[in-house]
């Protein structure tokens, strides 16, 4: 389920930029894959710093998902109807320490099963 911790603006967008279609569309994407059960946004949309089409970053923060998995749900992102670019990690294997600490640091849980 979308984690319903955010408001809704005067546009209609929630607190990370996007409409409840977005959410669904999101929603619909991660709930094709049994092993997604914890998906956090960082960067601008969860710091509120985001722009017109600024893209979404998400990272699954759960153990076990294949990176097969990652590809496909990119590919998912990609033939969807959301009007964004979105830049998708697999937590548990990042080798970047430095964006590790900033989904520590920023990361906003957006949907958990």
């Amino acid at each position: 389920m979308i984690m319903q911790n955010y408001s809704m603006n005067k546009k209609g967008k929630n607190s990370f930029g996007l409409f409840d279609r977005d959410m669904k569309t999101l929603q619909d994407i991660f709930k094709k894959y049994p092993d997604v059960k914890n998906v956090f946004v960082f960067g601008s949309r969860a710091k509120g710093t985001y722009k017109q089409g600024s893209d979404i970053d998400l990272a699954i923060m759960n153990e076990g998902v294949q990176d097969t998995f990652i590809r496909k749900m990119k590919s998912d992102f990609e033939d969807s109807s959301l009007p964004y670019t979105v830049d998708l990690v697999n937590y548990p294997t990042l080798k970047h320490p430095e964006l590790k600490n900033h989904i520590d640091m920023v990361g906003v849980p957006l949907f958990q099963k």
